[in-house]
């Protein structure tokens, strides 16, 4: 199987959907939109051709999203997205501009990272089969395995911060207004930080697996302090609790022979595809079980 293109897509838009309470069998349409949107947030560069196709796609989903939202606003439920159509600060909603701008937020931040951050972790334990034993031996090794992955190879890579006032930096002056880019992906293989950084370890001293996400952690992949991404807690528990479903199923997985691993993007990064061979679970075969507490501290 693709365990990017065959799985982990539709499975972090499907997730999503859920969160929001819209209709999944929407879901490739809201993918395509939602992909565009995505090219236009994370791209550097864009040809004219491509700038046109991501506002096309944003002006899509947004058709798509106003009437749902003013049903939500008539009847609401337990959805993301009637929490937002009902909520109120000093008695002022937000407009249905403002609701569509955090739906939109939300799908982007929800489902780029997941499929990336999935595929990821189980490169790494192919790649390294006496981890991956381990692993499945023992499902409380798999908090650790995800926090190393996103040590790693963090699905988000840089992030993008504008100068307030001009500023020093290593002998080279920032101007205020400039767009500094911040580069996660080499913060988290710095020396200084990290011994064996290059190293996939998921036994790591240095990486602090209890406070990988939360704002005291050790690695960027999820910023720090008072910029750390508010769902870190939500990825935790959607990677945590699909990949100990998958790994009791996924027996001698193995890269398929001749399949060539490539990685696109620069602001998000990740496999284009994982192609996996693996032989599966019988129910002659003991299954382990699912931990409960996935998602817990």
């Amino acid at each position: 199987m693709d365990l990017v293109n065959d799985f982990g897509k539709p499975f972090g838009v499907h997730v999503t959907l859920d969160v929001l309470g819209l209709d999944k069998k929407d879901w490739e349409r809201i993918a395509a939109w939602h992909g565009g949107v995505a090219e236009f947030i994370t791209s550097v560069a864009l040809t004219d051709e491509r700038r046109r196709h991501c506002l096309d796609c944003a002006e899509q989903l947004e058709a798509y999203l106003v009437p749902v939202i003013e049903q939500r606003r008539r009847h609401p439920g337990d959805d993301l997205i009637s929490r937002l159509c009902t909520a109120e600060f000093d008695g002022i909603a937000m407009s249905n501009r403002d609701v569509t701008a955090l739906i939109i937020n939300v799908l982007v931040a929800a489902t780029e990272p997941a499929d990336k951050t999935l595929a990821l972790l189980f490169k790494h334990l192919v790649d390294h089969p006496e981890q991956m034993a381990q692993v499945r031996r023992d499902p409380d090794l798999l908090t650790a395995a995800i926090a190393e992955t996103l040590r790693c190879t963090p699905p988000v890579q840089l992030i993008p911060r504008q100068a307030e006032k001009d500023i020093v930096v290593a002998g080279t002056t920032v101007p205020a207004g400039a767009v500094v880019f911040c580069m996660i992906g080499a913060a988290n293989r710095d020396p200084d930080a990290f011994t064996a950084p290059d190293t996939f370890d998921i036994h790591r001293p240095d990486l602090g697996t209890a406070r990988s996400f939360t704002a005291a952690a050790q690695h960027l992949a999820f910023g720090t302090g008072l910029h750390q991404c508010v769902g870190a807690a939500f990825a935790r528990a959607e990677i945590e609790t699909v990949a100990a479903m998958l790994l009791p199923l996924f027996d001698q997985v193995r890269h398929t022979p001749g399949s060539r691993y490539q990685e696109t993007g620069l602001y998000t990064r990740g496999p284009a595809s994982l192609l996996l061979d693996f032989t599966p679970v019988t129910p002659a075969m003991p299954v382990a079980p699912v931990r409960r507490d996935v998602g817990r501290d």
